[in-house]
């Protein structure tokens, strides 16, 4: 396969951001103006969701790398949270709608690390970047239509036309992976690798992945947080729209550029972008300041998605690459997952300054730890035409 055979991919992935960004942002202001919880209570029904459904990457990675296959694991993925999803509105509490949005959650992690492994699969060393971004445009360019249409029927119908709307779209999802998306060929391996293995990706993986507290808790809250400035629905949704539009646009470019300088260059660029962002988030008085500190945050993360999956990819051994990346997923989407839930009880002691000085702080650390281990000793991006190697031995990647 080529980097063209990712687009019905991306065609999937569209469709799919459109549940996730719209949960992400309108979730946690739904559980609270109508069903009742307090923000720190809806935060933290976000975080354990996110939290559970990162625990089973590397199982679901290891299983798709078992069968050898990845289009099962999406397609099962999608039917199996379907009817949770539907149920969510129709439950009386806080508590059991969380409950159903955990459980939904855990059934479509099993199809994520075999997202992030076709791409690695289907794309050549020197284009992962690009593949990589080229899926994070289309979900960003999914989300931009997700919040305008939830934007104009919430003004409407309000909050409980959320869901509707996602099943509309988890239909579609699941019609483009049975029809379009094509199996890649991956080898079976029933066979573990070492544990020692593992060892380097985990450190990579927690090195960038400590920002993650701040960016969730921030991805998390700055919808609620625009309504305590005075926003309405539809100014969130137009928000979430300028980052999303942001991500669709400068997602490619930045996965070209990573593949010519080098993954861990686009990591630090992306984490000072990202802390630009959350440095206008602080400053931000009125709700229409928000609009740049969204961007800045997503031209951070239109830069750091596919730097990080694409190393990520490059530690990983052909036939292992689902289990390695669901290892990645599991660490990365957990510090993510848990930054709302810290960000709750921030929140709750020092209010949004605080939570946006908390984010800060972790996006710094990620920064220096960063630049201390990996920026001198980082791999040479591949020229493209030279020969592509389907897997890197542990032994080789730096120390």
């Amino acid at each position: 396969m080529a980097y063209r055979d990712l687009i019905p991919l991306s065609a999937y992935s569209l469709l799919a951001s459109n549940r996730g960004s719209l949960f992400v942002v309108y979730l946690p202001t739904y559980l609270i103006v109508v069903k009742g919880a307090s923000p720190p209570e809806a935060l933290a029904i976000v975080s354990t969701a996110y939290v559970a459904s990162s625990l089973l990457g590397p199982v679901a990675g290891r299983w798709s790398d078992r069968v050898g296959r990845r289009k099962p694991f999406l397609l099962g993925a999608e039917l199996s949270a379907l009817p949770v999803f539907l149920l969510i509105p129709f439950l009386a509490t806080a508590e059991l709608a969380g409950g159903a949005f955990v459980l939904a959650n855990i059934l479509l992690a099993f199809g994520s690390p075999a997202v992030s492994a076709y791409v690695a699969d289907a794309s050549r060393t020197a284009e992962r970047g690009a593949g990589y971004g080229l899926l994070n445009a289309a979900g960003n360019a999914g989300g931009i239509l997700g919040f305008i249409v939830v934007g104009l029927l919430s003004l409407r119908y309000g909050w409980g036309a959320l869901f509707p709307f996602i099943v509309v779209v988890m239909i579609g999802t699941v019609c483009v992976v049975a029809l379009f998306v094509p199996e890649v060929g991956a080898t079976p391996t029933p066979h573990r690798r070492p544990w020692r293995e593992y060892r380097e990706l985990t450190k990579f993986s927690l090195t960038v992945s400590v920002r993650a507290l701040g960016m969730g808790a921030v991805g998390t809250f700055y919808g609620y947080y625009a309504t305590q400035l005075g926003a309405n629905t539809w100014q969130v949704g137009s928000i979430a729209i300028v980052g999303a539009a942001t991500g669709a646009l400068f997602s490619i470019p930045f996965g070209r550029f990573i593949d010519r300088r080098g993954e861990i260059l686009g990591v630090l660029y992306g984490t000072v972008l990202s802390l630009a962002g959350i440095a206008v988030f602080f400053a931000a008085t009125v709700w229409p300041e928000l609009i740049p500190a969204q961007l800045l945050r997503m031209l951070g993360i239109a830069m750091l998605s596919p730097a990080m999956l694409s190393y990520a990819a490059r530690l990983s051994p052909e036939g292992h690459r689902a289990e390695f990346l669901g290892i990645f997923n599991l660490v990365n989407a957990t510090f993510w997952s848990l930054g709302p839930l810290l960000g709750g009880i921030v929140l709750g002691f020092y209010g949004a300054p605080g939570l946006f000085v908390f984010a800060g702080a972790t996006t710094v650390v990620s920064l220096v730890a960063v630049e201390g281990l990996y920026y001198r000793v980082r791999p040479p991006p591949l020229a493209r035409g030279a020969p592509q190697p389907t897997g890197t031995p542990s032994a080789a990647l730096p120390a």
